[in-house]
Parts: structure tokens; sequence; C-alpha cells
């Protein structure tokens, strides 16, 4: 394995702030909400409608409202556990979102250790939300969990780049084909005139790694919802975020890479608006191809000066 370092309403797709994290997946029209939690209620003996105060109230309010004192002290202490679970899962999350930038962003290289005590320390928290935070990133595979060791940040491989780039060309191109036939012009329109708008404010600003990446994923993703099929726009989402730390390798994903980029965006836009879902398929296509191949041959050679590096070390030792 080698190892180196460094979808559905036809509106446009709104951009990701530049405070977002980078996996935060674009809203759709129609899917489920999650609900506001209900307030915990109980009957009393005749049978009246109690409803328990709010998380933040405090346990005097609580008492005022229960007749049974001892119940009410429970319920207090559950809402004061519950509170506190609330804040832990919100610091779990936010070393996690943290973490996952900077592996993405190649700030922390593949085959580095990472050790709870050690990321507790640099966070300022406990190894308890490190550990867990840590873990949510195996799911993630982006770290590797090694006995009496740490977390290795996984490698990337050949093979990755692959597997990804092949489907992305395959989902994409349907995806644009799609969108031609079902979006109206100012849908297409809205979505470059977003397109340059971020592009401006990238070239007027010192656009972070993060920053571009968002500009990227925004306009893939904006074709795969004026597809308006949502199935199709989870995978190619999927895909992006598996993807993003094999993106941050293509040397284009900089500001240098912007004209290359919105060239392609205003082809692909141009195509959509004249319901050519064929040309729309194959600039986007070929867009992915050669991003995949400048990949390949960052990989390649870096792994070659890396062999390079240990030819030479053993000599030195002989």
């Amino acid at each position: 394995m080698l190892r180196v370092g460094p979808v559905g309403d036809r509106r446009p797709i709104p951009l990701p702030t530049a405070h977002s994290p980078l996996w935060l997946p674009v809203p759709m029209e129609g899917a489920a909400q999650i609900p506001a939690q209900a307030p915990h209620t109980s009957r009393n003996s005749s049978d009246t409608l109690l409803t328990a105060p709010a998380s933040g109230d405090t346990l005097n309010s609580i008492l005022r409202h229960m007749p049974d004192k001892r119940f009410a002290h429970r319920m207090a202490e559950k809402t004061a556990d519950r509170s506190n679970s609330e804040r832990r899962i919100s610091l779990v999350d936010e070393l996690y979102v943290s973490l996952r930038d900077r592996i993405i962003t190649w700030e922390i290289y593949p085959d580095e250790i990472l050790v709870e005590t050690r990321v507790g320390q640099e966070f300022g928290v406990s190894k308890s939300p490190a550990r867990e935070a840590l873990a949510l990133l195996c799911q993630d595979n982006l770290v590797e969990a090694i006995p009496r060791v740490g977390y290795r940040v996984t490698p990337i491989s050949i093979q990755d780049v692959h597997e990804v780039y092949d489907l992305r060309q395959i989902l994409e191109g349907e995806a644009a084909s799609v969108a031609a036939a079902r979006a109206s012009k100012a849908e297409v329109e809205a979505l470059l005139e977003s397109d340059v708008s971020w592009g401006e404010r990238l070239r007027n600003t010192d656009a972070s790694p993060r920053e571009y990446l968002r500009f990227h994923d925004a306009f893939h993703l904006g074709i795969a919802e004026l597809s308006g099929n949502r199935r199709l726009h989870h995978f190619i989402h999927r895909l992006l975020l598996d993807g993003a730390r094999l993106r941050m390798a293509d040397p284009q994903m900089t500001i240098g890479g912007l004209p290359e980029e919105q060239e392609d965006s205003r082809g692909i836009c141009a195509a959509l608006v004249q319901q050519d879902g064929k040309a729309a398929a194959q600039i986007l296509q070929e867009h992915i191809r050669r991003s995949k191949a400048r990949i390949l041959e960052y990989l390649v050679t870096a792994t070659s000066s890396r062999l390079r590096g240990l030819r030479i070390g053993r000599r030195g030792d002989g």
C-alpha cells in the first residue's frame, strides 16, 4: 500500500459559509426534518397534565410544577444529566470536525500517530472526548486504532484514487445529463452566478484550502441538485466527502487552479442551458479525469522520491 505525505428542489444550492464544516450536507427540500424535542410530561392523581420546565430551568422551578417532590427531584437530576450530555456531545463534535478538517487538508499527514492524551492537551479537553472524536474518525476511515500505540492516520493508495474518481465520472456524468433535461435556464444561471461570485471572493482574499474545497464542491453538488434525484445527490455527496483528502493532493486544488475550474463551469452551464446533456456530461467527466491524472502523477512522484531517499539512507548505513 502506498503511503505518502503532504439533492431536491430546483433552487440553486446555497453556498457553505467560511466556517461550515467540510462535510456539511446540502439541505434538501422535502427531506425529513428532525422535530424539536417535545417537553416531558406527566399526569398527577387528578389527571391534570403537567409540563416539566425546559432543561435550563432551576431545581426550584421544577419543584413548583411538581406535586411529588421526590419525583421532581429525580426529574431535575435527569434534566441536569441530559444537559451535561448535550454539552459533551457538542464538545466531541467540535473536536471531531477540527481533526477531520486538518486530516483532509494535509495539516495532519498520512501515517501520523494521534494519541488521546496529546489530542486532549492540544484542545484543552480530557481524554474521554478525545477518544470519542477519534472513534468517529475511525468510522470515516481517516484513522485506524493501533492497540497500545494510538490512532494512525490512514495512508492513501493508488487504488483509492481509481475507485473514487471512476465512480465520480459515472455518477456526476449522469447527474449532468439528467440536469440538462430538467433544470430551467434561470436555475442554471443562478448556479453559475454563485460560482462566479465565490470565485471573485477567492481571488480577493487569501483563500485557505478549506475555502477552495468548499467552492469546488458547491458547484459539483449544484449539478447533482439540479438533477432532482435525491439518491444520486446523496451518493455524489458521499463520494466528495470520501475523496476530499485525495482531491487536496491535486496541485490545481488552489487559487492557481481557479481559471481552469471556472472555464469548465461555464462550459457545463452553457451545455445545460442548451439542454445538451451529452456535452455537459463530457465536459464534467473530462474535468474529473484531469484531476485524477494530476493526483496519480503526484502520488507516483512522491513515492519515487521516498524510495530514492530510502536507498540513499541504506547506502549511508553501509
